[in-house]
């Protein structure tokens, strides 16, 4: 009775983190330096960036976008977009298009759900 229980709450506490994980991840793409969601890498994207930064109002914004180099959200994504504006190396891949891999579609090992035998 006791392994049963416990491969009960196994199998919920399992179930719970692959929900959460399909939540977090779902399928959808941006615009690498995109902030403000517009469709194009202009200075009101660095402006954008910097006015949530200052925690001004900002209509509309990207987190993911908005972080370029992957590190959090802060003033050098602001920079790394004024840069890539004026003609400046593009290391990170501004202006491209990001695209999140739909979990549902993703090969996952199989023995990564399977439980101990009771």
């Amino acid at each position: 009775m006791k392994k049963l229980r416990v491969t009960a709450i196994i199998a919920v506490c399992l179930l719970i983190a692959l929900s959460m994980l399909i939540q977090a991840s779902a399928a959808d793409s941006y615009v690498r330096g995109d902030a403000d969601a517009d469709g194009d890498v202009t200075i009101l994207d660095a402006t954008a960036i910097q006015r949530k930064l200052a925690e001004l109002s900002v209509s509309s914004f990207n987190e993911k976008a908005a972080d370029v180099d992957g590190d959090g959200v802060n003033i050098l994504d602001a920079t790394m977009i004024q840069r890539y504006l004026a003609g400046f190396e593009n290391t990170h891949g501004i202006d491209k298009v990001v695209t999140v891999p739909d979990p549902t579609t993703v090969q996952l090992p199989s023995d990564l759900y399977e439980l101990p035998a009771v």
